[in-house]
């Protein structure tokens, strides 16, 4: 009886259960948007977070701080290289398919892709195909002439009138490597540059990617992308940059043959004449004239073409692919910060917080996936160094908590105390504070994520614009939203469509405060 009786009850739960699933259907999970349009935080491991004492920032210390990242809006991390290196910094390799010992053991690292994966964090790595460092086991046997390694990088004859050629930006290229030959090395000799027309590099490299898919990690930034086939590399009359695309389409084929939702996005620091027109190849490129539009607009009271360069951008990169994703940013781990000092070529801000912000209300309200810099929701400053043993180290100095996350290395391997953030307000002090630049990048990165038109939206240009006032729309299926920055020092008076509703910024939404920027969603007219 007990047998029946149990039958009968779990028969009348499935009941109960088809009838609720008939009357009252799940909602739908049909995605918004392009999954690929995330909000981007670029990390580098060393200065991020400790997470056992010892001064460098490692993967425990990483997983101990996803809440943060979750807390601030963050949805996807690049990571800057994670490989054995001989320098600080990574970006020469010593080991493809393996972890820098001092961020951690291969094992933690993949505990904290589990935990970030738990958390809806994507993260994609620096990948370094360009060069590896000259201590790669590969390059000591391309030295020795072992095979298959010795085509493994770009050997030419002393004969070779390519020996006197300079690079992109006037350095010396090529490295002696004994018997009257010599290699290429555009970064220089101790980062040997791969040979990317030997079948087998390509491979290799298409390999290491599958490698590390594998282990979790959901796409690439591909680093030193245009210059695979660097300016005065090849023979005279071959396209440097037509072979670069043709390989990177090829590697980005075969990375989605593998996982079809990986996203690659390349460094190709050049013009967007330049850059555009990579977007065939892989699903983004960064946006290297953006930052540099945003700094002259909130620094110089106005710009009267500011909306129209974006717009334009946009379109262009469209006409270049159809499905081409947008990455702008106001500066990486290669600029001075955007906090910092500004130089000929690359202006910047300072500590200026209305500035600061405004720069952070027009990068987070744009096309594409934005990229953040580790610490400009901070404030953080600094200025390349330029000289050894620092070089480019005093932009890429300690992340400011409060707590035992804090990395030391840069005290402890330069002697060096990094004087530009000693009065930067820390994490916890930012996250107290509702006026602090923290609180602006995180109330826009969760209004990204809460509105589709916002992050997914297209872009006209709003139609009163002047130099003082630079307006547009973002459109998303029948939802539109309105976005207004006043880059000048003087409040602007603005005529809003008759229904709207206030989504940021200004509470008198009839005049807009100088150097601040409204939000606001348009309804259908009544």
């Amino acid at each position: 009886m007990k047998k029946i009786g149990s039958f009968i009850l779990a028969l009348l739960a499935l009941l109960t259960l088809a009838a609720c699933q008939t009357t009252d259907p799940p909602a739908s999970t049909e995605p918004v948007g392009d999954a690929r349009v995330q909000n981007y935080y670029q990390v580098f491991v060393r200065s991020f977070a400790d997470g056992n004492g010892d001064g460098i920032g490692d993967f425990v210390g990483l997983e101990n701080s996803l809440d943060y990242f979750v807390d601030l809006g963050i949805e996807a991390l690049w990571l800057m290289p994670i490989h054995p290196s001989p320098s600080y910094h990574g970006y020469d390799v010593d080991d493809y398919y393996d972890v820098h010992p001092e961020y951690g053991t291969l094992e933690e690292f993949e505990s904290f892709l589990a935990a970030a994966d738990a958390a809806n964090i994507d993260v994609i790595i620096d990948f370094v195909i360009n060069h590896s460092s000259n201590s790669h086991p590969w390059f000591d046997a391309f030295l020795a002439g072992e095979a298959p390694y010795d085509e493994y990088y770009r050997r030419i004859p002393g004969s070779d009138p390519r020996t006197s050629n300079t690079g992109a930006w006037g350095q010396n290229m090529w490295h002696s490597a004994g018997e009257n030959t010599f290699y290429a090395g555009v970064f220089g000799g101790y980062m040997p540059d791969l040979n990317w027309s030997n079948p087998a590099v390509v491979d290799e490299m298409v390999n290491v990617g599958k490698y590390w898919l594998d282990k979790g990690v959901d796409g690439f930034r591909i680093d030193a992308a245009i210059h695979l086939f660097s300016v005065n590399e090849l023979p005279e009359g071959v396209s440097s940059i037509d072979e670069s695309l043709f390989q990177l389409e090829y590697f980005s084929y075969q990375i989605k043959a593998h996982q079809d939702d990986a996203f690659i996005v390349g460094e190709v620091w050049d013009d967007a004449s330049i850059y555009q027109a990579f977007y065939p190849a892989i699903d983004s490129v960064f946006h290297f004239d953006y930052g540099n539009a945003v700094v002259n607009a909130v620094t110089q009271g106005f710009s009267r073409d500011y909306v129209e360069q974006v717009i334009r951008w946009h379109e262009n990169a469209l006409e270049q692919s159809e499905t081409a994703v947008q990455s702008p940013f106001l500066r990486n781990h290669d600029q001075n910060r955007l906090a910092g000092p500004s130089e000929d070529s690359y202006p910047n801000i300072g500590p200026d917080l209305t500035g600061l912000k405004l720069a952070a209300e027009m990068l987070l309200t744009v096309p594409g996936s934005p990229f953040i810099y580790y610490g400009d929701e901070l404030g953080m400053g600094g200025a390349k160094a330029g000289q050894p043993p620092l070089w480019d180290a005093t932009v890429r100095t300690p992340f400011l908590w409060s707590d035992d996350r804090l990395t030391t290395w840069t005290l402890d391997e330069y002697d060096y105390v990094d004087a530009a953030n000693q009065n930067v307000p820390s994490v916890t002090a930012q996250m107290a504070d509702d006026a602090s630049l923290y609180q602006t990048y995180k109330t826009l990165l969760h209004l990204r994520i809460a509105e589709p038109a916002l992050k997914y939206g297209d872009m006209t240009a709003f139609e009163a614009n002047h130099p003082g006032l630079q307006g547009f729309y973002r459109a998303y299926e029948d939802d539109r939203l309105l976005v207004l920055h006043n880059v000048s020092d003087e409040p602007q008076s603005v005529a809003l469509p008759a229904n709207h509703e206030r989504l940021y910024g200004a509470i008198d939404e009839s005049m807009i405060p100088a150097r601040s920027t409204l939000i606001v969603r348009v309804l259908p007219s009544e």
